[in-house]
């Protein structure tokens, strides 16, 4: 597949359903991508807190963007990902950091920290395991 066509799916990923409904974005920083807040991001109505799955989502699909950054021509999927909720969110954007902690010939094995008010008190962190896959075309 040519280059224009990969970046062009690294775009159609930014407007795919998942990305619309977490309503991701890309930073200024180039391994730093933001969730807007919208209300149907709330789990919990009565403390306004964001659902877990929604910020799970944003790590995952934050990953995933950044593997594609690096190399517009890698195709990645998720084999796994492990999340730790270090403090409760609010009704609020989230930012966040993808760290690449190693890329093998098959796997890339990455970290993600987010956050909200600052980067030094983080929400939750999490780590991912992707599967390169080789584009035949």
């Amino acid at each position: 597949m040519s280059k224009t066509g990969v970046v062009a799916d690294r775009q159609a990923l930014l407007a795919s359903p998942v990305a619309r409904f977490l309503q991701v974005e890309p930073t200024d920083r180039e391994n730093v991508f933001r969730l807007q807040f919208a209300e149907q991001h709330i789990g919990n109505p009565f403390v306004r807190t964001l659902h877990g799955g929604v910020v799970a989502a944003l790590m995952e699909f934050s990953a995933e963007m950044e593997l594609l950054r690096q190399d517009p021509l890698r195709r990645v999927e998720i084999v796994s990902s492990a999340i730790d909720y270090l403090r409760a969110t609010r009704d609020a954007d989230v930012q966040a950091r993808v760290d690449i902690v190693r890329i093998a010939r098959r796997l890339a094995f990455v970290d993600v920290w987010c956050w909200q008010e600052r980067e030094d008190t983080p929400v939750a962190r999490g780590s991912c395991m992707l599967r390169l896959l080789v584009d035949k075309t």
